[in-house]
């Protein structure tokens, strides 16, 4: 094993209606019967202190959008964060369960309800007190359709992953009704004798990258790593699926370098589109073989071309189950491992040559990191599992982590970030 250095720096960066009781019904019945916190605003107590920070170069109305949960899974909601306020929550919209997450098309933001809640709920971004729709998108599935992302192609068009089916949705994000939300579906099945697992998906110019874990589902309920994971691409003029020559088994995709991939990350300075896979990162022992079948790598969007950036090693020598990469440009990025329950690191790598660095923050060491994202700030936002929950912000100027941490009464999961118009 590689020999940690402690250090204080890392390096330099170079949808509308009023909310009906309906609902509110709905809502309030994906919520805990103890959770007394999910109100529309908080009170004084529940606000942020500022946080002091240039906000010159902020447009108004800047915030960050969070998809938070309770300690104990009961619960869940989004925050709202204004960044050009001081960096405090002002505000949050009604609760839900915790299995959730928000996305956003560059204007409003959405909150994905994942498995067993499956709905997609669009907000207004300035007033908490609007609520544009909320649609099911269960569909014919039994139990779940488990939706995971939504990848916006435009105005009136969207695709919405669903882990729990074989069909992804071509929804319209501007659909006046729930029978207009969903027109069309794409077919996964050729992908896997079950499901195929489809977990994320982003748009590259004009096609649709669809990445898809392949497991295997267990009479015992369990889902191993039995095989290698895939991304489908799709024309999104067409909705036609486009051979890469990148498959095999007769399989048109690209069959990927590192198993039970769980995101895609497009960079437009590297140009390049980046999967980090995690391996056994359950440690099932029915899997054979090697846990840390995981890694990072990179792939250009038009050649399809593949190469591993970061190798998770072997069970005998590894740095951790990679969960959750962030790249800044070509030669720096970040990289969050995973050891043990509520154990993982941040550690920064140059995804040109694929250097990872031995460098870890004294002060995030043994720190259970929730979640990264690059915010609009020119900062890493580094969500916080612990007593008091929320965000660390490192600069991506200077490579220094700012002291002040913004408190989120729950647990951050994820983050996205939206300039809103003036009202």
């Amino acid at each position: 094993m590689k020999t940690i250095k402690s250090t204080s720096k890392w390096p330099i960066a170079i949808a509308r209606t009023s909310i009906a009781a309906t609902l509110i019904l709905t809502l309030a019945a994906c919520s805990s019967d103890d959770d007394d916190n999910n109100t529309v605003v908080p009170d004084d107590n529940d606000v942020t202190d500022a946080l002091p920070g240039d906000t010159d170069t902020l447009p108004d109305n800047e915030f960050a959008f969070v998809s938070t949960r309770a300690a104990d899974y009961g619960s869940g909601r989004v925050d709202r964060i204004s960044l050009t306020d001081g960096y405090i929550v002002d505000g949050n919209y009604p609760g839900a369960l915790s299995n959730i997450s928000v996305a956003t098309d560059g204007t409003s933001p959405y909150q994905i309800g994942k498995f067993s809640i499956d709905s997609v709920t669009r907000y207004d971004a300035t007033d908490l007190s609007i609520v544009d729709y909320q649609y099911s998108v269960k569909g014919d599935e039994p139990v779940t359709s488990n939706p995971q992302s939504i990848a916006f192609s435009g105005e009136n068009k969207a695709y919405l992953t669903r882990r729990s089916s074989n069909s992804l949705w071509v929804v319209d994000p501007e659909a006046i009704s729930e029978a207009e939300f969903k027109l069309d579906e794409l077919d996964l099945s050729a992908y896997d004798v079950d499901m195929p697992d489809m977990t994320d998906a982003i748009i590259v110019d004009d096609k649709l990258f669809v990445l898809m874990e392949r497991l295997n589902r267990l009479e015992s309920g369990s889902q191993i790593i039995d095989k290698t994971a895939y991304i489908a691409v799709f024309n999104t003029i067409t909705d036609t699926e486009i051979d890469t020559e990148m498959g095999s088994d007769g399989l048109l995709g690209i069959e990927l370098l590192v198993t039970n991939p769980t995101s895609l990350q497009y960079n437009e300075e590297t140009g390049m589109i980046y999967v980090v896979g995690r391996g056994n990162y359950y440690e099932n022992e029915e899997v054979t073989g090697d846990f840390h079948s995981g890694g990072v790598q990179s792939i250009d969007p038009t050649s399809y071309a593949q190469t591993l950036l970061l190798d998770d090693g072997t069970d005998a020598e590894n740095e951790g189950y990679f969960v959750e990469v962030d790249v800044i440009n070509d030669e720096l990025a970040y990289l969050l491992t995973y050891a043990a329950f509520g154990e993982t690191t941040l550690r920064s790598f140059n995804p040109s040559t694929g250097v990872l660095s031995d460098e870890i923050m004294p002060e995030l060491n043994g720190a259970d990191i929730t979640t990264i994202a690059t915010g609009s700030d020119n900062h890493l936002w580094i969500g916080i599992n612990d007593d008091t929950p929320g965000f660390y912000r490192l600069d991506l100027a200077t490579g220094e982590l700012l002291a002040d941490r913004i408190a989120t009464e729950l647990v951050p999961m994820n983050v996205v970030f939206i300039s809103a118009p003036q009202q």
